[in-house]
């Protein structure tokens, strides 16, 4: 029985499995809603404590409820977002150091890092027992009965994991007595895990519409309990002259780029697949430059229909439509044409009252080509950091785009027509789920990553 736990810098998530890997069964997502028309594979990596540090809201409940307060009365909480990285800068090896660190809120208030790290990993652990004892397949179980995997980035040391363990001890995922049944997976290979075992119908093409991304889990997924036959990969090409996706046998030993395009950033992780169907991990990159620098673009172009004034002072008035404004956009991220978003009435009044721009219709229309340039920096700097590692000369044939900004077709068509002649660019229908579920896969079957490695190990980190 399996539970994994996806805690990323910017939106986090669980998947799970409760029946029996020799049962099969298939691995189930947590969906999230915001009250705003949303309803996404990830929440916000946000937490919100009250006056004395107990714990009140998580993800969009957190920051919708946050952004509700008059300002005295959020003086008086804690409010915390986009801290993930907090931790994975910490420079120091001593233990004590870490686990005494504390992070300050944008009001200056500060909290014990391990316990914020604590509540987000008790709210996740809660949250998945209670969904999993509502669904049609779920019973009394506690949570002790799973095995509880998490995943981490390649860059994430022995020192820190030290952390994360203790954090995920006291949250009460596990004790004393189910130690054991902690593990952690790095997330390129959850991802790659999750792909191989993909039936061809579970790649997007150009025939795949965003109706088929959207399809329930499962529609064009494998059973996740069988297990990869030695030997033999099965991934998918798509030939010119063909529209549909084929299925091939890999025989020639080529490597895996797996690009994983986050939230905060962009991780790139060269794998082969060993004789047996184990993954052996190569090399690690990374780079800062993943979906928030998408939105910082949109943000700065409405600063420039706006000006400064107009929306500093719609962002302070009205911090839940800024947020809704950006809820939406997320959608628009997504596409590769004109589009248009609405324009809350607030924010025309504003305008209005400032002279600075008439807007009749309620809409604000951005060109195919304006929504284009919000990519510019992020797909120079992924492209760039590709043609650094394709030169290594890695014995690499295949690039497999996973993570949020992968949902983007003008990201997917960028990668392909950069390496589309050379490289068969791989992504699979909901691109941002690949991690979750391969991290279940890989609960169940340790066995598919590579058993003994020259560095630490990464299974059962607390033996």
């Amino acid at each position: 029985l399996i539970i994994s736990i996806d805690f990323g810098s910017g939106f986090s998530g669980y998947a799970f499995n409760v029946k029996p890997r020799q049962e099969g069964g298939e691995t189930q997502i947590k969906r999230w809603r915001n009250g705003l028309g949303l309803d996404t594979p990830k929440t916000p990596t946000c937490i919100l404590f009250d006056e004395h540090e107990e714990f009140m809201k998580f993800g969009y409940e957190a920051k919708t409820a946050f952004n509700n307060m008059r300002e005295e009365e959020a003086k008086k909480h804690y409010f915390f977002e986009d801290f993930k990285e907090d931790i994975l800068d910490i420079v120091s090896k001593s233990k004590e150091d870490i686990l005494g660190r504390e992070i300050r809120t944008a009001n200056r208030k500060s909290m014990s890092i391990l316990k914020v790290f604590t509540e987000v990993l008790r709210f996740l652990k809660d949250d998945a027992l209670k969904t999993i004892r509502s669904h049609p397949e779920g019973g009394e179980f506690t949570a002790s009965d799973f095995t509880w995997v998490m995943t981490v980035p390649e860059s994430l040391t022995d020192f820190r994991k030290q952390f994360m363990k203790e954090a995920a001890a006291q949250a009460g995922l596990v004790t004393d007595a189910t130690k054991d049944k902690l593990m952690f997976v790095l997330e390129s290979e959850a991802a790659l895990t999750w792909c191989l075992k993909l039936q061809p119908d579970g790649f997007i093409t150009q025939n795949h519409s965003r109706d088929s991304q959207d399809q329930p889990a499962g529609a064009a997924e494998p059973d996740t309990s069988s297990v990869r036959r030695p030997g033999k990969v099965t991934v998918f090409t798509v030939k010119p002259e063909e529209t549909k996706v084929l299925l091939e046998t890999q025989r020639d030993g080529k490597r895996y780029l797996v690009v994983d395009c986050g939230d905060e950033r962009s991780h790139f992780t060269v794998h082969e697949v060993l004789e047996g169907g184990a993954l052996k991990l190569h090399e690690a990159f990374g780079i800062y430059c993943g979906g928030k620098h998408v939105d910082g673009k949109f943000q700065q172009f409405l600063i420039e229909i706006f000006s400064d004034k107009v929306w500093n002072e719609y962002e302070q008035n009205f911090p839940n439509e800024v947020q809704k404004m950006m809820y939406d956009f997320s959608r628009l991220k997504q596409v590769d044409e004109d589009v248009q978003i609405s324009c809350p009435g607030n924010l025309v009044m504003l305008a209005q009252k400032q002279k600075e721009i008439q807007i009749d219709d309620g809409s604000i229309r951005i060109s195919r080509e304006k929504l284009k340039t919000f990519y510019d920096k992020s797909l120079q700097e992924i492209t760039n950091k590709l043609r650094e590692i394709l030169n290594k000369n890695l014995n690499i044939g295949f690039i497999v785009l996973v993570g949020g900004l992968a949902e983007s077709q003008i990201l997917r068509q960028h990668i392909t027509d950069q390496f589309g002649r050379q490289y068969k660019v791989l992504c699979p229908l909901r691109p941002q789920e690949a991690i979750l579920k391969g991290a279940v896969e890989l609960g169940r079957n340790p066995e598919m990553v590579e058993p003994q490695r020259k560095r630490p190990a990464w299974f059962r980190c607390w033996s």
